[in-house]
Protein backbone atom coordinates (compact mmCIF):
# COMPACT_ATOMS: atom_id res chain seq x y z
CA UNK A 1 0.00 0.00 0.00
CA UNK A 2 1.27 3.26 -1.42
CA UNK A 3 2.06 5.55 2.04
CA UNK A 4 0.35 8.81 1.24
CA UNK A 5 1.76 12.09 2.44
CA UNK A 6 0.59 15.53 2.53
CA UNK A 7 3.08 18.09 1.73
CA UNK A 8 2.80 21.49 3.44
CA UNK A 9 4.67 24.77 1.90
CA UNK A 10 6.74 23.06 -0.56
CA UNK A 11 9.62 24.65 -2.05
CA UNK A 12 9.30 25.90 -5.43
CA UNK A 13 12.24 25.30 -7.93
CA UNK A 14 13.07 28.84 -8.26
CA UNK A 15 12.57 31.73 -5.99
CA UNK A 16 9.25 33.16 -5.13
CA UNK A 17 9.25 37.15 -4.78
CA UNK A 18 7.34 39.58 -3.41
CA UNK A 19 4.08 39.99 -4.90
CA UNK A 20 1.31 42.59 -4.56
CA UNK A 21 -1.86 40.42 -3.22
CA UNK A 22 -5.29 42.48 -4.06
CA UNK A 23 -7.81 42.27 -0.47
CA UNK A 24 -10.34 43.34 1.33
CA UNK A 25 -12.83 43.87 -1.71
CA UNK A 26 -15.97 45.25 -0.60
CA UNK A 27 -18.83 46.47 -3.42
CA UNK A 28 -22.06 48.84 -2.03
CA UNK A 29 -24.92 49.82 -4.15
CA UNK A 30 -26.24 53.32 -3.39
CA UNK A 31 -26.37 56.35 -5.21
CA UNK A 32 -23.61 55.36 -7.18
CA UNK A 33 -21.53 51.76 -6.86
CA UNK A 34 -19.25 51.97 -4.81
CA UNK A 35 -15.45 49.53 -4.79
CA UNK A 36 -13.66 49.17 -1.76
CA UNK A 37 -9.82 47.34 -1.87
CA UNK A 38 -6.83 47.11 -0.07
CA UNK A 39 -3.48 46.37 -1.91
CA UNK A 40 -0.90 44.32 0.34
CA UNK A 41 3.10 44.41 -0.67
CA UNK A 42 2.09 47.57 -3.27
CA UNK A 43 4.68 47.33 -6.05
CA UNK A 44 5.04 50.00 -8.64
CA UNK A 45 3.17 49.48 -12.33
CA UNK A 46 -0.10 48.20 -10.84
CA UNK A 47 -3.13 48.39 -13.01
CA UNK A 48 -6.48 47.82 -11.50
CA UNK A 49 -8.85 47.04 -14.01
CA UNK A 50 -12.84 46.65 -13.77
CA UNK A 51 -15.20 43.18 -15.29
CA UNK A 52 -18.93 43.06 -15.27
CA UNK A 53 -21.19 40.55 -16.19
CA UNK A 54 -24.63 39.42 -16.10
CA UNK A 55 -24.67 35.28 -16.11
CA UNK A 56 -22.03 34.35 -18.60
CA UNK A 57 -22.76 38.12 -20.87
CA UNK A 58 -19.52 40.66 -20.70
CA UNK A 59 -21.25 44.18 -20.18
CA UNK A 60 -19.08 46.94 -20.76
CA UNK A 61 -18.75 49.95 -18.10
CA UNK A 62 -18.69 53.64 -19.70
CA UNK A 63 -14.95 54.91 -18.04
CA UNK A 64 -16.47 58.16 -18.34
CA UNK A 65 -18.44 57.54 -15.30
CA UNK A 66 -15.67 55.92 -13.45
CA UNK A 67 -13.82 58.11 -10.89
CA UNK A 68 -10.77 57.14 -7.78
CA UNK A 69 -8.45 54.58 -7.97
CA UNK A 70 -8.41 52.73 -11.20
CA UNK A 71 -6.33 52.23 -13.86
CA UNK A 72 -2.83 53.10 -13.11
CA UNK A 73 -2.66 53.83 -9.43
CA UNK A 74 -0.16 55.11 -6.08
CA UNK A 75 0.40 53.53 -3.10
CA UNK A 76 -1.92 54.08 -0.58
CA UNK A 77 -3.88 52.38 2.75
CA UNK A 78 -7.28 52.04 1.21
CA UNK A 79 -8.45 52.57 -2.71
CA UNK A 80 -12.06 53.38 -3.34
CA UNK A 81 -13.78 53.40 -6.65
CA UNK A 82 -17.15 55.18 -7.46
CA UNK A 83 -19.01 54.19 -10.74
CA UNK A 84 -21.95 56.86 -11.87
CA UNK A 85 -24.95 54.20 -12.85
CA UNK A 86 -25.85 56.64 -15.57
CA UNK A 87 -23.13 54.28 -16.96
CA UNK A 88 -24.52 50.66 -16.29
CA UNK A 89 -27.39 49.03 -17.59
CA UNK A 90 -30.61 50.63 -16.09
CA UNK A 91 -31.47 47.72 -14.71
CA UNK A 92 -28.06 47.11 -12.98
CA UNK A 93 -27.96 45.47 -9.30
CA UNK A 94 -25.80 43.48 -7.26
CA UNK A 95 -28.17 40.26 -7.18
CA UNK A 96 -27.83 39.82 -11.35
CA UNK A 97 -24.30 41.71 -12.32
CA UNK A 98 -21.41 41.33 -10.96
CA UNK A 99 -18.37 43.47 -11.28
CA UNK A 100 -14.99 41.92 -10.44
CA UNK A 101 -11.98 44.09 -9.69
CA UNK A 102 -8.70 42.58 -10.96
CA UNK A 103 -5.38 43.35 -10.71
CA UNK A 104 -2.83 43.69 -13.82
CA UNK A 105 0.65 43.50 -12.48
CA UNK A 106 3.71 42.14 -15.01
CA UNK A 107 0.94 40.86 -17.64
CA UNK A 108 -0.95 38.56 -14.65
CA UNK A 109 -4.30 39.21 -13.89
CA UNK A 110 -4.76 38.79 -10.26
CA UNK A 111 -8.14 38.65 -8.43
CA UNK A 112 -9.20 38.94 -4.66
CA UNK A 113 -7.76 36.57 -2.09
CA UNK A 114 -8.67 36.19 1.46
CA UNK A 115 -6.37 36.55 4.00
CA UNK A 116 -6.27 33.35 5.95
CA UNK A 117 -4.82 34.25 9.75
CA UNK A 118 -2.08 31.66 11.58
CA UNK A 119 -4.49 29.73 13.94
CA UNK A 120 -6.77 26.78 14.39
CA UNK A 121 -9.58 26.34 12.31
CA UNK A 122 -12.45 23.76 12.95
CA UNK A 123 -13.90 21.46 10.29
CA UNK A 124 -16.45 18.76 10.75
CA UNK A 125 -15.44 15.36 9.20
CA UNK A 126 -17.60 12.86 7.45
CA UNK A 127 -18.76 11.15 10.75
CA UNK A 128 -19.84 14.82 12.49
CA UNK A 129 -16.48 15.22 14.49
CA UNK A 130 -15.41 18.50 14.80
CA UNK A 131 -11.63 18.25 14.17
CA UNK A 132 -9.12 21.52 14.57
CA UNK A 133 -6.78 22.08 11.34
CA UNK A 134 -3.68 24.78 12.60
CA UNK A 135 -2.25 26.87 9.49
CA UNK A 136 0.91 29.87 9.00
CA UNK A 137 -1.36 33.06 7.96
CA UNK A 138 -1.45 32.70 3.96
CA UNK A 139 -3.56 34.25 1.51
CA UNK A 140 -6.26 32.06 -1.31
CA UNK A 141 -7.31 33.14 -4.28
CA UNK A 142 -11.40 33.76 -3.57
CA UNK A 143 -12.04 32.26 -7.11
CA UNK A 144 -10.97 29.39 -9.10
CA UNK A 145 -8.37 30.25 -11.62
CA UNK A 146 -10.24 31.96 -14.50
CA UNK A 147 -10.01 31.26 -18.40
CA UNK A 148 -9.19 34.77 -18.88
CA UNK A 149 -6.12 34.37 -15.85
CA UNK A 150 -4.85 31.10 -18.01
CA UNK A 151 -5.37 32.44 -21.20
CA UNK A 152 -2.56 35.71 -20.36
CA UNK A 153 -0.46 32.55 -19.14
CA UNK A 154 -0.90 30.98 -22.72
CA UNK A 155 0.06 34.60 -24.43
CA UNK A 156 3.43 34.98 -21.96
CA UNK A 157 4.67 31.71 -23.72
CA UNK A 158 4.23 30.09 -20.57
CA UNK A 159 4.98 26.89 -21.99
CA UNK A 160 7.57 27.63 -23.57
CA UNK A 161 9.64 28.70 -20.00
CA UNK A 162 11.46 25.73 -18.33
CA UNK A 163 11.40 27.50 -14.99
CA UNK A 164 7.56 27.52 -14.34
CA UNK A 165 8.03 23.54 -15.00
CA UNK A 166 10.54 22.42 -12.99
CA UNK A 167 8.82 20.85 -9.53
CA UNK A 168 10.27 20.31 -6.44
CA UNK A 169 12.15 16.77 -5.29
CA UNK A 170 9.44 17.40 -2.26
CA UNK A 171 7.15 16.64 -4.90
CA UNK A 172 8.44 14.17 -7.62
CA UNK A 173 11.55 12.40 -7.94
CA UNK A 174 12.44 14.52 -10.95
CA UNK A 175 12.50 18.50 -10.61
CA UNK A 176 12.64 18.36 -14.35
CA UNK A 177 10.21 15.33 -14.93
CA UNK A 178 6.92 18.30 -16.13
CA UNK A 179 9.37 19.85 -18.58
CA UNK A 180 10.10 16.54 -19.88
CA UNK A 181 6.06 15.66 -20.37
CA UNK A 182 5.36 19.24 -21.77
CA UNK A 183 7.92 18.29 -24.36
CA UNK A 184 6.63 14.51 -25.22
CA UNK A 185 2.80 15.08 -24.99
CA UNK A 186 3.51 18.55 -26.96
CA UNK A 187 1.26 20.06 -24.32
CA UNK A 188 0.45 24.02 -25.67
CA UNK A 189 -3.06 24.63 -24.61
CA UNK A 190 -5.64 23.40 -22.53
CA UNK A 191 -7.89 20.13 -23.84
CA UNK A 192 -10.57 21.67 -26.68
CA UNK A 193 -8.76 25.07 -26.47
CA UNK A 194 -7.28 26.15 -30.05
CA UNK A 195 -4.45 29.11 -30.97
CA UNK A 196 -7.12 29.19 -34.06
CA UNK A 197 -9.99 30.49 -32.17
CA UNK A 198 -10.30 34.26 -30.22
CA UNK A 199 -10.80 33.59 -27.15
CA UNK A 200 -8.51 30.29 -27.40
CA UNK A 201 -11.11 28.64 -25.13
CA UNK A 202 -14.61 29.41 -27.36
CA UNK A 203 -15.25 25.76 -28.14
CA UNK A 204 -14.11 24.21 -24.73
CA UNK A 205 -16.49 23.01 -21.93
CA UNK A 206 -15.96 25.77 -19.54
CA UNK A 207 -15.89 29.10 -22.03
CA UNK A 208 -16.86 31.92 -19.91
CA UNK A 209 -14.58 34.46 -20.07
CA UNK A 210 -14.90 34.49 -15.75
CA UNK A 211 -15.46 30.77 -15.96
CA UNK A 212 -13.26 28.20 -14.06
CA UNK A 213 -9.95 26.97 -16.91
CA UNK A 214 -10.73 23.13 -16.28
CA UNK A 215 -9.13 20.22 -18.28
CA UNK A 216 -6.05 20.77 -17.18
CA UNK A 217 -3.09 18.49 -16.31
CA UNK A 218 -1.41 19.00 -12.75
CA UNK A 219 1.73 19.41 -14.53
CA UNK A 220 -0.34 22.44 -16.29
CA UNK A 221 -1.70 24.15 -12.79
CA UNK A 222 1.42 23.64 -11.48
CA UNK A 223 3.40 25.69 -13.50
CA UNK A 224 0.51 28.22 -13.80
CA UNK A 225 0.75 29.26 -10.34
CA UNK A 226 4.65 29.54 -10.28
CA UNK A 227 4.04 31.73 -13.07
CA UNK A 228 1.75 33.85 -11.10
CA UNK A 229 4.27 33.58 -8.33
CA UNK A 230 1.98 32.00 -6.27
CA UNK A 231 1.44 28.49 -5.40
CA UNK A 232 -1.52 25.79 -5.19
CA UNK A 233 -3.68 25.23 -2.27
CA UNK A 234 -1.86 21.96 0.10
CA UNK A 235 -5.02 19.78 1.17
CA UNK A 236 -4.84 21.68 5.12
CA UNK A 237 -5.43 24.74 3.32
CA UNK A 238 -8.60 23.64 1.52
CA UNK A 239 -9.74 22.28 4.29
CA UNK A 240 -9.66 26.03 5.85
CA UNK A 241 -10.86 27.24 2.68
CA UNK A 242 -14.09 25.21 2.75
CA UNK A 243 -14.67 25.68 6.14
CA UNK A 244 -14.83 29.93 5.08
CA UNK A 245 -16.27 29.21 1.81
CA UNK A 246 -19.69 30.08 0.07
CA UNK A 247 -21.76 27.38 -1.32
CA UNK A 248 -23.93 28.45 -4.67
CA UNK A 249 -26.99 26.45 -6.73
CA UNK A 250 -24.76 28.20 -9.92
CA UNK A 251 -23.57 26.04 -12.60
CA UNK A 252 -19.87 24.80 -11.93
CA UNK A 253 -18.63 26.59 -15.48
CA UNK A 254 -20.62 30.25 -14.32
CA UNK A 255 -17.47 30.97 -12.68
CA UNK A 256 -17.67 33.86 -9.79
CA UNK A 257 -20.50 33.08 -7.87
CA UNK A 258 -22.64 35.70 -5.78
CA UNK A 259 -21.83 38.41 -2.48
CA UNK A 260 -21.93 38.06 0.67
CA UNK A 261 -22.86 41.36 2.95
CA UNK A 262 -21.21 43.26 -0.29
CA UNK A 263 -18.35 40.97 -0.28
CA UNK A 264 -17.33 37.91 -2.49
CA UNK A 265 -16.46 35.27 -0.19
CA UNK A 266 -14.02 32.20 -0.57
CA UNK A 267 -16.07 30.63 -3.65
CA UNK A 268 -17.09 27.13 -5.46
CA UNK A 269 -15.18 24.76 -2.71
CA UNK A 270 -18.55 23.17 -2.24
CA UNK A 271 -19.97 22.78 -4.66
CA UNK A 272 -17.81 24.06 -8.16
CA UNK A 273 -14.83 22.03 -10.14
CA UNK A 274 -12.51 19.84 -9.05
CA UNK A 275 -9.24 21.57 -7.95
CA UNK A 276 -5.76 20.23 -8.37
CA UNK A 277 -3.54 20.46 -5.06
CA UNK A 278 -0.16 20.69 -3.95
CA UNK A 279 -0.23 17.59 -1.54
CA UNK A 280 0.64 14.59 -3.33
CA UNK A 281 1.82 10.55 -2.86
CA UNK A 282 5.13 10.09 -1.29
CA UNK A 283 7.91 10.77 -4.41
CA UNK A 284 10.08 7.35 -4.79
CA UNK A 285 12.40 5.62 -6.51
CA UNK A 286 9.56 3.44 -7.81
CA UNK A 287 6.94 6.74 -9.03
CA UNK A 288 6.59 6.18 -12.62
CA UNK A 289 9.47 7.95 -14.64
CA UNK A 290 10.03 10.19 -11.67
CA UNK A 291 6.38 11.58 -11.28
CA UNK A 292 3.87 10.24 -8.65
CA UNK A 293 0.48 10.57 -8.03
CA UNK A 294 -0.92 13.91 -6.99
CA UNK A 295 -4.42 14.88 -4.18
CA UNK A 296 -7.30 16.98 -6.42
CA UNK A 297 -10.11 18.22 -3.96
CA UNK A 298 -13.49 16.15 -5.56
CA UNK A 299 -15.90 18.73 -6.16
CA UNK A 300 -19.12 18.69 -8.43
CA UNK A 301 -22.39 21.82 -9.07
CA UNK A 302 -24.59 18.65 -8.98
CA UNK A 303 -24.71 18.80 -5.51
CA UNK A 304 -23.63 20.42 -2.48
CA UNK A 305 -20.74 19.31 -0.37
CA UNK A 306 -21.13 18.67 3.11
CA UNK A 307 -17.43 17.33 3.44
CA UNK A 308 -14.33 17.90 1.92
CA UNK A 309 -12.62 14.48 0.01
CA UNK A 310 -10.03 14.41 -1.90
CA UNK A 311 -8.85 11.86 -4.93
CA UNK A 312 -5.81 10.77 -6.13
CA UNK A 313 -4.29 10.89 -9.82
CA UNK A 314 -1.52 10.62 -12.34
CA UNK A 315 -0.65 14.52 -12.66
CA UNK A 316 -1.20 13.63 -16.62
CA UNK A 317 -4.90 13.51 -15.74
CA UNK A 318 -7.00 15.92 -17.12
CA UNK A 319 -11.22 16.09 -16.94
CA UNK A 320 -13.83 18.70 -17.88
CA UNK A 321 -14.22 19.28 -14.50
CA UNK A 322 -11.11 19.79 -13.01
CA UNK A 323 -9.17 22.96 -12.24
CA UNK A 324 -7.36 25.15 -9.76
CA UNK A 325 -6.59 27.89 -7.80
CA UNK A 326 -3.79 29.69 -5.93
CA UNK A 327 -2.60 31.00 -2.47
CA UNK A 328 0.34 32.86 -1.56
CA UNK A 329 2.33 31.36 2.30
CA UNK A 330 3.30 34.40 4.37
CA UNK A 331 6.82 31.97 5.00
CA UNK A 332 7.30 32.29 0.86
CA UNK A 333 6.39 36.00 0.41
CA UNK A 334 7.16 39.63 2.49
CA UNK A 335 3.56 40.10 3.37
CA UNK A 336 3.22 42.71 5.36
Amino acid sequence: MKKIMIILFATMAFKLLSIPILTDVSITDNESITIKYKIVNFEKDIEIELGCFKNQTEIKINTNHIKGDIFSIQSKQNYSISINKLGLPKDFNLKEYRILPKMIYQDRIYYEMQEIKKGSYPLKSKDNVIELIDTYKFYISKFEITNEQFAAFVDADGYEFQEYWDVSSNLMSKNDIGWYYLAKFKMALPLEWSFKDLPYYQKASSNFKYGPVTDIRWFEAHAFANWMQCELPTFDQMCVGFALSKSSADSMFTGIAEFSNGKYPIQKIHDGVAEWLESGVEPTSMSCAGCNEMYFIENSSDYLQDNISYAVKCPLFRAPFLGSRIVINANRSKIK
